[in-house]
């Protein structure tokens, strides 16, 4: 879930305002963790969480709040996961960047918005979705989260329920249980390395790829791939993999070089997994998994 940071840059001076609407969006917050204690707000890094209120700054409201609320925030601002916003996609709701709306799309998770006047008030966003790839503009229906009878809707429970199956606390048990967590799954040896890479923030967004990967091979691994059935899975564009084919080959335990296009991403960083489809029978490999390798338009 995905902090609708535009939310909270709204202009408010009434007190009743300002403190009802904090109580909401914490109510939201602490149902939620009650539920799925692993679950944390993504909040876009230098971001910052504020109240444009000349009478009725957070300050204030932290002076005068009820102790359980104060905890709630002060806990919400402590545990948020701070992550670097994709470059690649932007969707916009009525001229205005959202970069959590952005995330939630990609990721297929909905935002939390806090609502200091009407504008948030909406259980859809309907954005607009740009590409650096794709000068066209796409509608795209977010998910938007404002109140906290909305979690007993099916969409949003079904959201809520894609926990990752698998608990773990470092990559080094990731990788040295690699084919018992993921038996239709195969890596390169260098992803041993790219993990060590990964900060420990995009652990949980790995893993829930990995499993979905894995998913993947047993309910279709038999049939003619289909990115359709997976998350946001996209092959890199022709003129991109003519210019860094060499940082998209990769090499498997058995010494064969594959050049690789396919992949997903993962939040925290601008992250991507490489992976090679059919790679052996009811098998896919794992090739990259880290910050997104360089394409025509961003050569980083």
């Amino acid at each position: 879930m995905y902090l609708n940071e535009r939310s909270w840059e709204i202009l408010q001076d009434e007190p009743y305002i300002v403190d009802s609407a904090i109580r909401k969006f914490l109510d939201i917050y602490a149902a939620v963790k009650r539920k799925f204690p692993r679950k944390e707000i993504y909040v876009p890094e230098n971001e910052l969480i504020y109240l444009r209120s000349t009478k009725y700054p957070l300050e204030k409201w932290m002076a005068s709040a009820d102790r359980e609320y104060k905890r709630l925030f002060l806990t919400f601002c402590t545990k948020c996961i701070r992550y670097s916003p994709e470059d690649e996609y932007e969707v916009t709701f009525k001229g205005e960047v959202l970069k959590g709306g952005t995330e939630a799309y990609l990721n297929e998770s909905f935002i939390m918005s806090i609502c200091l006047n009407s504008k948030w008030e909406r259980r859809i966003i309907d954005g607009e979705l740009c590409s650096i790839n794709n000068s066209e503009e796409e509608i795209v229906h977010i998910q938007n989260v404002f109140d906290v009878g909305q979690l007993e809707e099916s969409t949003l429970k079904n959201i809520l329920a894609k926990e990752n199956t698998i608990n773990l606390y470092n990559y080094d048990e990731l990788w040295q249980r690699r084919s018992e967590l993921f038996p239709h799954l195969c890596f390169c040896p260098s992803v041993e390395n790219n993990l060590k890479e990964l900060e420990r923030v995009c652990l949980n967004q790995v893993l829930r790829k990995l499993e979905e990967l894995e998913a993947y091979c047993v309910k279709y691994g038999k049939r003619r791939f289909d990115a359709t059935l997976l998350s946001k899975t996209t092959l890199e564009s022709k003129s991109t993999m003519h210019k860094y084919e060499a940082q998209h080959t990769f090499v498997d335990e058995d010494k064969v070089k594959h050049i690789v296009s396919w992949h997903m991403r993962f939040t925290g960083i601008p992250g991507r997994i490489y992976f090679v489809p059919e790679y052996k029978e009811n098998c896919i490999l794992i090739c990259y998994v880290g910050k997104k390798l360089p394409n025509v338009l961003y050569p980083t």
